[in-house]
């Protein structure tokens, strides 16, 4: 029975219906060993035996810890950015956010002495921050690249704002722990990175919520023909990002012990560009936390050989934009077309 015989009224929530012509709801692509997939693990491998033969730290062991928990930052806030690119958006807020949301936490630590206190205030500031992100892309309509390149500028005055433009200390002294203390021989922060994977993969590979986000970003019409509340979704996915943007700035205050302006420079362009460089597809419909973390590990890499091979900070630049060229053809080098704006 088709859609038009049906009508979406009759189709329960969640029950697949036959989508519009130039479109269809995609299902989860289970993981497969071609070449698109063996692509960015291949130069991954191809950098480590590179960096083996050219250096002799790079396989030692506190190197390859300097590499996880370099990596922690923005593969965290990179899991909530394949939520929003896998829906079909991008947020270029979360640099910013995590400057903020970090600096809350900061101030109230400090001024409560409550390291609780400062984590919750710290994610409810990440709620409303991804709340009003959400809600400004599917009220005024406009794509969110330039609804959170608002907010990305929005999110580093408030930060300055809220910190006097300075670092914030005076946090209490039991919080030193997470930047010293390593269970099993890992720091803290990458076992917080492992388990904000083991959450977003699970959300978005297992959950039936995962499958709505998909689905909306591939085809918003087959969705919401599909009995899926698609603006719902998209405020959703907004507030995900937020609340890992939160907690990769809490991480951060705790493990610097203080919180700075402007910390979380750049990451909404790394976070994005780890997120193409997976595979995922730009225009969304097709994403993977795996693939997600494949990426931020090779630009983590890149960064760690580029530092053992003395390269300066100004080739380093150099270098890091290539990434991101790279990054975004990534697409027409695996013959899939450049994404084009939908109708919401």
């Amino acid at each position: 029975m088709t859609v038009e015989q049906a009508g979406p009224a009759t189709l329960a929530p969640g029950e697949p219906a036959q989508p519009p012509p130039g479109g269809t709801i995609p299902k989860r692509r289970r993981f497969r060993f071609g070449p698109e997939e063996l692509f960015v693990p291949g130069v991954l491998v191809a950098l480590v035996i590179l960096l083996s033969v050219n250096t002799d730290v790079f396989l030692t062991r506190n190197n390859l810890l300097n590499v996880a928990t370099s990596m922690a930052l923005l593969a965290i806030v990179t899991f909530g950015q394949t939520y929003v690119v896998g829906a079909g958006g991008f947020d270029l807020s979360i640099g910013s956010q995590v400057a903020l949301h970090g600096a809350v936490a900061a101030i109230v630590m400090a001024g409560t002495g409550s390291i609780l206190a400062g984590i919750l205030a710290g994610l409810a500031a990440g709620l409303v921050f991804g709340l009003v992100n959400g809600l400004l892309v599917i009220t005024l309509k406009a794509h969110p690249f330039m609804i959170t390149l608002g907010t990305l500028v929005i999110g580093k005055g408030l930060a300055l704002i809220i910190t006097h433009a300075e670092s914030v200390g005076g946090l209490p002294a039991s919080i030193a722990g997470f930047g010293l203390n390593r269970p099993l021989g890992l720091p803290w922060m990458v076992w917080l990175m492992i388990g904000c994977f083991v959450v977003a993969a699970f959300g978005l590979a297992v959950s039936p919520f995962g499958l709505r986000v998909l689905a909306t970003g591939g085809n918003r019409e087959a969705a919401r023909l599909a009995g899926i509340r698609v603006d719902r979704v998209v405020v959703s996915v907004f507030v995900i990002s937020a609340l890992f943007a939160a907690v990769a700035g809490i991480a951060t205050t705790a493990r610097l012990q203080s919180a700075q302006p402007t910390v979380g420079a750049q990451l909404e362009l790394f976070s994005v560009a780890a997120v193409v460089l997976g595979g995922s597809a730009l225009h969304g419909g097709d994403a993977s936390m795996a693939r997600s973390l494949m990426g931020v590990a090779l630009i983590a890499v890149i960064q760690n050989g580029l530092n053992l091979l003395s390269v300066g900070d100004a080739w380093q630049q150099v270098a890091i934009g290539v990434v991101f060229i790279v990054a975004m053809s990534a697409a027409l080098l695996r013959g899939v077309s450049l994404p084009r704006r939908r109708r919401a």
